[in-house]
Formats: structure tokens, C-alpha cells, sequence
């Protein structure tokens, strides 16, 4: 099985490219790489929020991201990554510029849900090369499986 064809045992997953740090401004991020980012807040600034998205809160640290949440439908987690790295690796040199100046982190998230128990994501060596190249983390929430009710 290759890590890009569809996985029996994933419900759902997306991943997602962060910047995060306490002196990012959103605005500053997309202006320097020329992305358009799906989520940006800066540090302090008051959002909806939280469990109880009726509550607002003080954002904690600056976060701007790229999500595949709701743009790709596949269950391999090897393609979402693709996705994002293709978007991010043309400007890997004003990142990494940005990253070194604003002191931020950069990661690459995946949350990925089981459907059966068993089995998990996989992700190429290829791949994983490219994300060392943008001196980038990468990390995993996983989830379920979610059968029957829930008490």
C-alpha cells in the first residue's frame, strides 16, 4: 500500500501549516509570503472562542495557518501534507526569513480520526524530507474510533 492511496482505516483527517509566536501579526505573515492564510489572530487580540464558542477569550500567543480541513477529501494524511507543502515550499526562503526575524515556530499538524481501531497514517520519507527542509515540526492528534453512543 502506498502512503498516497486512500486508508480503510482512517474515518477523516486534514492537516494543517502553522506559525505560531508571540510577536506574529497575521497581516505581516501573509504580506511577507503572499498567502493568504484560512486562520490568523495576533497575541492578545479578543476572539470568539474556546469550548463555548459564545465565550470570548485573549489569545494566548500569535497563531496564522493553512488548513486542508474542508478542501481535501481524502484519507491519506501523505496527500493533505502534499497539499500544504506545495503551497508553502515556493516561498521557503521568505519563511525561513520570517520564521528567523519573528522567532516563530512552524509546524505542520495532522488530526486524524480511526475508523476501525487499527492501522494508522503513514507518511513517505520523501515527504518527510521535505518538511525537515523547512525546518518544520510535525505532530499528530488522533481520535476514535467513535462507534455506538456516547454516555
Amino acid at each position: 500500500m502506498s502512503t498516497l492511496d486512500e486508508n480503510p482505516n482512517c474515518e477523516a483527517t486534514h492537516a494543517t501549516f502553522r506559525l505560531i509566536g508571540d510577536s506574529l501579526k497575521p497581516t505581516e505573515v501573509e504580506a511577507a509570503l503572499g498567502i493568504q492564510g484560512d486562520f490568523g489572530v495576533a497575541r492578545d487580540e479578543i476572539r470568539r472562542g474556546g469550548i463555548v464558542a459564545k465565550r470570548t477569550v485573549r489569545q494566548p500567543t500569535g497563531v496564522w495557518y493553512l488548513t486542508t480541513e474542508g478542501k481535501l477529501g481524502s484519507t491519506s494524511v501523505e496527500r493533505h501534507l502534499i497539499y500544504l507543502l506545495e503551497q508553502v515550499e515556493p516561498v521557503s526562503e521568505r519563511l525561513a526569513q520570517l520564521v528567523d526575524r519573528a522567532s516563530l515556530t512552524a509546524d505542520l499538524y495532522c488530526y486524524w480520526v480511526s475508523a476501525t481501531g487499527q492501522g494508522g497514517p503513514a507518511v513517505s520519507a520523501e515527504t518527510l524530507d521535505r518538511i525537515a527542509r523547512l525546518s518544520a515540526e510535525l505532530s499528530f492528534e488522533f481520535h476514535g474510533p467513535w462507534h455506538g453512543e456516547i454516555v
